[in-house]
């Protein structure tokens, strides 16, 4: 599980979620792992596209 909390970490979320695996952000190893769970407010998800959001809010 990886809280991530704030628009300060958006950018970290961003790269976890939206990139792919990169040894510069070693947070994106998580995408391998069948059960991740990201926890995140709104301010985190920023910098994330809208359509990516709303995946992931199941809307």
């Amino acid at each position: 599980m990886i809280l991530i909390t704030g628009a300060h970490k958006a950018f970290a979320l961003y790269k976890a979620i939206e990139e792919g695996v990169n040894h510069m952000w070693t947070v994106s190893a998580f995408q391998q792992h069948p059960r991740t769970i990201f926890i995140c407010d709104e301010d985190a998800t920023l910098e994330l596209r809208v359509k990516t959001v709303k995946y992931f809010k199941g809307t």
